[in-house]
């Protein structure tokens, strides 16, 4: 019996090859509107990877991890670094329906934490729908506290990292 290998990597939306991959893994994520809508509430479904960049892949102050499980893509988060320098925003987190409830969403919020932490980022935040009771759950176990949203379908969370 062989050893499940689970890795954690950087990819962009900058490269094309990179844009095909993530097409790829997003277009079969994205098959249910509600997930769609879930980690990106303005997208519209059906799901496009152009209008998906045009929307939140415009900046370049943007990095984007993955983990995969063999060398299989299972989970996908998007760390925006703000203008001041000692914010950074969590989006756009999402795992493969069939991977859930495996720990990979917690491994790649780490991971993020843990780049966050060497480029001397202070506060992190993130949005969350409102009705995503899984991930609310999720970041409170991570240490993540609710703010004050300007939207009212949206959760507001920050987390102050030193």
């Amino acid at each position: 019996m062989s050893k499940t290998v689970v890795s954690i990597s950087e990819i962009t939306y900058y490269k094309k090859e990179d844009i095909r991959i993530l097409s790829a893994c997003l277009s079969n994520w994205f098959t249910d509107p509600k997930i769609l809508h879930f980690t990106s509430p303005n997208m519209t479904f059906p799901f496009n990877i152009k209008k998906w960049i045009s929307l939140s892949y415009k900046e370049k102050n943007i990095k984007t991890i993955i983990i995969k499980v063999d060398n299989w893509i299972v989970g996908h988060l998007s760390i925006k670094y703000e203008e001041d320098k000692s914010l950074a925003h969590l989006f756009h987190l999402i795992i493969d329906k069939n991977q859930l409830r495996k720990g990979y969403a917690k491994k790649l919020i780490l991971h993020a934490e843990k780049i966050l932490k060497t480029d001397d980022i202070k506060k992190i935040t993130l949005n969350i729908v409102k009705k995503n009771q899984i991930a609310k759950e999720l970041y409170y176990s991570m240490g993540y506290e609710k703010k004050n949203s300007k939207r009212p379908g949206n959760v507001k969370m920050k987390k102050d990292l030193f």
